[in-house]
């Protein structure tokens, strides 16, 4: 069973010089010696799968170009190259396994998709207090009784 955590939002400064929020958590990523790996990512509720570029892999022991092939269309209907691996991360505390696709270009971001995660947390994001609740499935009853 998963419990429940609570992250800010992320900060990020765009080229214009002016600042702009996102749903983003850390999580710690196992490489396969047990070692630990602390990234930034954001949540994406559009993302099918969670996506990571491809320098990452090799830092968590992966020969990326083993995985699965993986054909990513993103924004502007962009083709690019993915390897799918299963990767073990700790989000707030609770460990699981998530797909994660390895994209052939080191510039994108690191994204948190619903894969493997959405499933085993009801997601919040709330834009007001600029914070991403993950909560356990146990929280539905009391979220269900808010809205007949």
């Amino acid at each position: 069973m998963f419990k429940s955590c609570r992250f800010p939002y992320g900060i990020k400064m765009e080229e214009s010089g002016a600042l702009s929020v996102f749903p983003a958590v850390t999580i710690i990523l196992r490489t396969k010696k047990g070692e630990e790996l602390s990234v930034v990512a954001l949540i994406d509720s559009g993302a099918t799968i969670s996506a990571m570029p491809k320098n990452i892999a090799p830092l968590l022991g992966i020969d990326c170009k083993k995985g699965k092939v993986l054909r990513i269309y993103g924004v502007g209907n962009k083709r690019v190259t993915a390897w799918q691996h299963d990767v073990t991360i700790e989000l707030g505390g609770n460990t699981m396994i998530l797909p994660v696709a390895f994209l052939d270009d080191n510039a994108i971001p690191r994204i948190l998709g619903r894969g493997g995660l959405f499933e085993k947390f009801i997601i919040i994001f709330d834009e007001q207090k600029q914070r991403t609740l993950f909560l356990e499935p146990k929280a539905r009853s009391r979220i269900d009784s808010l809205i007949p």
